[in-house]
Formats: C-alpha cells, structure tokens, sequence
C-alpha cells in the first residue's frame, strides 16, 4: 500500500514539475496555441481581403461590391494589427493564401452574374462563422495578453460582419 502511495506521489510530483516548467524553449502549448491562432487569423483575414476585392469590382449590385469594399477595408486594417502582435511575438505570416483559401478564390474569380454574388455571400458568411469561432476560443484561452485584447476587440467588428453577411444571403 505504501508502494502504491509513494507511486501516485511521485507521479504527482513528476506531473506538477511538468506543469509548472517554464519552458524557455519556446515550445510551451500555449505559445503555440497562440502562434496557430495568428496563422489561422491570418489566412482567414487575407482571404477576406482578396475576396472583397474582387466583390467590389465584380459584384452585380452596389450593396455586394459595397460589403465587399468593406470587407476589404476592415481585414487589411485587422491584418495590418495582427502583422504588429505577430512581429513581437516573433512569428512570421505568409503573405499569400493557403490552398485551400486560393482554391476558394479561384472559383469564387471564375464565377459572374447572380452566380458570383450568391457563391461570395456564402462564402463570407462560412468564413465569418469560422473567424468568430477562433476569435471567441482565443478570447478566452490566449496566453499572450496583447492578442487576448486584440481577440477581444475585434469579435464585436467580425460578430457585426457576420451578421449582415447572413441578412444579405438571407435577401439573394
């Protein structure tokens, strides 16, 4: 029985030492939580910005290629923001698109007419739904307090762009 004991003990012990290591490595869970956050962030964000660009040229009516200037505006300025966090944590954003966020783009691109305003208002809207999930889930775990605050204060903009972006899908 003291065996058993003394087992428990030590792995408790073992677990805390763990758990309470400092890890100057850089490899700690939630600096790379962290770090995966402005990856994704910035994929999404990048994706807002090339597709708004091309609603505002390609949209059929003044409400589409308006959302879709806004879209454009409103990512480069959260994007330039997120550059800023991103550079004093030391982590380097791609400039370009994922594959699967040009694949994305690409048949967005290719698209005109109703095709194109229908196929883009659903595509913000998945891609807003998908932004809102991460911002909320980094609000509440990050371990970098600049990009909690910046969590924090950008969910209300994207919460807001989700929105009429569903009441746009909802009137097509």
């Amino acid at each position: 029985m003291k065996r058993t004991k003394f087992f428990f003990l030590a792995a408790a012990l073992s677990f805390a030492t763990v758990a309470c290591d400092d890890d100057t490595t850089g490899t700690n869970a939630p600096a790379e939580l962290d770090k995966q956050f402005m990856l994704a962030a910035s994929d999404g964000g990048l994706f807002e910005i090339n597709a708004g660009q091309v609603a505002s040229s390609k949209g059929t009516t003044q409400t589409i290629k308006q959302f879709g200037q806004e879209m454009l505006d409103d990512h480069t300025s959260i994007k330039q923001e997120l550059m800023k966090i991103a550079k004093d944590a030391n982590v380097d954003l791609p400039t370009t698109l994922s594959s699967g966020k040009q694949q994305k783009l690409d048949s967005l691109s290719g698209l005109s007419g109703i095709a194109f305003d229908t196929t883009y208002i659903k595509m913000v809207t998945i891609s807003h739904e998908e932004a809102v999930n991460l911002y909320e889930i980094q609000d509440k775990s990050a371990s970098n307090v600049q990009l909690k605050t910046f969590a924090a204060d950008k969910l209300p903009r994207l919460k807001a762009h989700l929105e009429k972006a569903k009441a746009m899908r909802d009137s097509i």
